[in-house]
């Protein structure tokens, strides 16, 4: 009777999870060379006159020049430099046309040509915030028109002297403010107004007779307000905050309703929150020979590429993310803001270089003791990589062992002596966490592991984590243990080693194990060291009915893995799915290394008799649907995955877990997370599951290949922890109540393309952290992370083919 219902169950799981997948998905893509986006920030200490950036522009021949609060500035190739020669009052707007610089400095406006500044007109109503030589409009005249944007509406300069458009303020019966004014090449005045967008229908003006006339020829001009429509979605613009007309005479408008778009042909597309449009309050405009459009704004800089829309803010990108002007250039773009100059721009580079670069930073700042174990570190100043600090972790077993497993991967694809030589440091590493728990002042029983050490000839760590501290952790946590001492020491007193190990931390050390045998341990030597470190760790657990045991006796807090805890333990319920397929993965993993039948026996005993199978393949985690938390469960889970799948033989368990990573996988697939990916498609590409529907494919769906090489691709090359802020954007969505504790959605949530915001504009870098949360304030700059994720999924889709270089 039990045996029907077990398999009844299994048969209603496996259907239900599978029936109707789509179908095979592109199995490999060609990376070659790519570009990698890049900042530069610069402020004051770099020779700017004022932090407080208004203007910025980047002239024919190159010459980049910043208008700041304090006065004129050029870049001068390694740093910014005064602008002699005009008083240092605060620069509004700037204009580049041919070799003339117009500066809108104070209520003056002065052009600088061959390094000689002549005064252009003074006593401006008000400052100026845009300008615009007009070529098109006055080909009477003896020069080209200077048209400038003021908050008491537009002007018009020439001979020493400005001209108010008074009819454009008659038209809209108030003196607005004109924030931007473009021509196209019908020669029609266009103008972003505070009371909408208008045009001047009228080929050619003579602004050189008298203001009378002027003013007849505009009104026969006409203008129109410009109301842009796409099929059954228009807007009227009540704030028209920014205009341009490109070489192609594509006209674009930026208003708080969001960014429209009119084709030469006159055909309009708009663009919203529900478009992908980040944000929409904007402040500048401009768009790169290459046809890259970016917008400043209030809270950051955008740019769009006619498909996908990237958002800019945060230190990561900006000094401040109060975005004053925009100089776009081929390759990138020169960005005014609140707090200095940003200079964003496109390097091209590889995989392989990209690779190349985290291994030099984390050879750098990232290896902690003479083991070299990886972990982030602490800036003594934010921003500034050149003094840092090395910390203790919890976790030193998973961090380092994900590390490693990248570096067996390289080696299995690669080759590279290199490669093999760290895998090999970071095996052993590993090793020690289970050798130095085994003698000295608290000896623990053979094969614990511990979770750090840190030499004895620095900081006691037990004067941090004492008795009085786990009575304070105890008032939060029932289950935790109080031990003393928490960290003790070696036998040959160099180390003090960190008690109360967790699952978290075998997770990573049997991933190594696995990959480091397989890829790495060529001699019989190097094998049987694996089959010694493997067998000591998964002997212990068996022998104290899987659970880690301390030096006091007792199980750790986290590290528990009997079926009475997990079946009967109410406390253990919510584990008890991650837990079996932890447990079931080190036996898979110890049996293949050591090829010992009783790991395998034990294994089975579990799976058939407590259910572990079953365990792991109805509820890994808790799941609610995509955005459930938390995610360090989601990539513990996929490490098992990997190793207890590739590893299994039994058609009947195989079944079980593929059927588990299949239902995980769809949850977690909107993270566009390459390491998860990978190691679905690694274990899954080209398999079929048979159900009583017949063969189901397996294999992954949509666009699971680009987002992965995408995600790979945007992978900051800063790993610097700055305060991301994302919750005021208009292309999110929120996460529904169900997905979270009550209350704990709020603040979490995906694009309107339904896929998490992208890696480069969020600080969840790890795969460990919440990648739906919109803000994360901490960090402060002060805390640097280490480029392992990216290695381990660029050499694990490397290694199965996924990525070809």
């Amino acid at each position: 009777m039990y045996k029907k219902g077990l398999l009844f169950s299994l048969s209603f799981f496996l259907t239900l999870a599978v029936h109707g997948a789509p179908q095979i998905s592109p199995k490999n893509l060609k990376v070659s060379t790519y570009s990698q986006e890049l900042r530069t920030a610069y402020t004051t200490a770099d020779g700017l006159p004022s932090d407080d950036v208004r203007a910025i522009v980047v002239t024919e021949s190159g010459d980049v020049y910043a208008g700041t609060a304090a006065g004129l500035a050029k870049w001068a190739g390694e740093g910014w430099v005064p602008v002699e020669g005009m008083p240092a009052n605060p620069v509004h707007a700037l204009l580049a046309v041919g070799d003339t610089l117009y500066v809108a400095a104070g209520n003056q406006i002065n052009s600088l040509k061959a390094g000689k500044f002549s005064l252009l007109v003074e006593a401006l109503p008000a400052p100026a915030t845009s300008l615009i030589v007009d070529t098109a409009v006055s080909p009477q005249a003896t020069a080209p028109q200077l048209l400038v944007c003021t908050s008491q509406g537009l002007l018009f300069v020439e001979k020493g002297a400005f001209r108010p458009f008074k009819v454009l303020d008659e038209v809209l019966e108030e003196i607005v403010n004109v924030s931007s004014v473009a021509v196209n090449k019908k020669g029609h005045t266009i103008v972003a107004t505070s009371s909408g967008a208008y045009q001047m229908r009228q080929r050619a003006i003579d602004f050189s007779g008298p203001p009378s006339e002027v003013e007849k020829v505009f009104r026969r001009a006409g203008w129109r307000r410009i109301l842009p429509e796409q099929n059954d979605r228009g807007w009227t613009l009540i704030n028209a905050q920014r205009v341009m007309v490109t070489e192609d005479d594509i006209l674009f408008i930026a208003a708080p309703q969001g960014v429209a778009r009119q084709a030469a042909d006159g055909e309009w597309t708009l663009f919203s929150g529900a478009d992908g449009l980040p944000y929409n309050d904007f402040t500048s405009m401009d768009i790169a020979p290459d046809g890259l459009l970016w917008l400043g704004t209030t809270k950051g800089a955008i740019h769009f590429d006619g498909e996908h829309w990237a958002y800019r803010a945060g230190k990561r990108w900006l000094p401040n993310d109060d975005v004053r002007d925009i100089a776009a250039t081929k390759g990138g773009a020169w960005i005014a803001t609140a707090g200095g100059v940003s200079h964003i721009y496109f390097q091209p580079t590889t995989f392989a270089k990209k690779a190349a670069f985290y291994e030099s930073e984390i050879d750098r700042y990232h290896r902690r003791t003479s083991f070299g174990y990886v972990a982030g570190v602490s800036l003594e100043t934010a921003g500034d990589k050149s003094k840092w600090t090395q910390h203790d972790t919890d976790n030193d077993g998973q961090y380092s062992g994900l590390y490693g497993a990248a570096e067996c991967l390289a080696y299995g694809a690669t080759g590279d002596p290199k490669a093999k030589e760290r895998a090999t440091a970071i095996f052993e590493a590993l090793a020690f966490l289970s050798e130095v728990t085994q003698s000295g002042s608290n000896p623990a029983p053979p094969g614990f592991i511990a979770r750090c050490i840190l030499p004895t000839d620095g900081w006691n760590p037990n004067e941090r984590d004492n008795v009085e501290h786990d009575r304070k952790k105890q008032q939060g946590d029932a289950l935790w243990k109080i031990l003393d001492p928490r960290w003790p020491t070696s036998g040959d007193g160099k180390w003090y080693w960190k008690t109360d190990a967790s699952s978290d931390e075998l997770d990573g050390h049997f991933l190594l194990y696995g990959l480091y045998y397989d890829h790495v341990a060529e001699t019989e030597a190097e094998k049987a060291r694996v089959r010694e470190v493997a067998a000591r760790v998964m002997d212990h657990l068996i022998e104290h009915n899987f659970r880690l045991v301390d030096h006091d006796g007792k199980p750790t807090r986290w590290a528990n893995f009997s079926p009475e805890s997990l079946n009967g333990d109410p406390n253990w319920w919510t584990e008890r799915g991650l837990n079996s397929l932890s447990l079931l993965t080190y036996l898979n993993v110890t049996y293949h290394i050591t090829g010992e039948q009783k790991y395998r026996d034990v294994f089975m005993d579990l799976v058939d008799t407590h259910h572990y199978g079953i365990n792991g393949m109805v509820m890994p985690k808790l799941q609610a649907g995509p955005g459930s938390h938390v995610q360090f469960d989601d990539k513990m889970s996929f490490m098992n995955f990997y190793s207890l799948i590739r590893y299994e033989k039994d058609p009947r368990v195989l079944r079980m877990f593929q059927n588990a990573i299949f239902y995980y996988w769809q949850i977690v697939k909107p993270e566009r997370n390459p390491f998860f990916n990978f190691v679905y498609a690694a274990l899954c590409e080209g398999q079929g599951m048979t159900t009583q529907w017949g063969v189901t494919d397996l294999s992954p769906t949509g666009d699971w290949l680009g987002d992965s090489v995408d995600t790979l691709k945007r992978f900051p090359m800063d790993l610097v922890i700055w305060p991301i802020k994302n919750s005021h954007r208009i292309d999110l969505i929120p996460l529904g109540e169900h997905t979270r504790e009550p209350g704990k959605a709020k603040g979490h949530g995906y694009r309107v393309d339904g896929y998490v915001i992208p890696i480069d504009e969020r600080n969840a870098l790890t795969f460990s952290e919440d990648t739906w949360r919109y803000d994360d304030l901490g960090g402060g700059g002060k805390w640097l992370d280490e480029g392992s994720p990216f290695l381990l999924a660029y050499y694990l889709g490397l290694y199965h083919g996924f990525i070809v270089e």
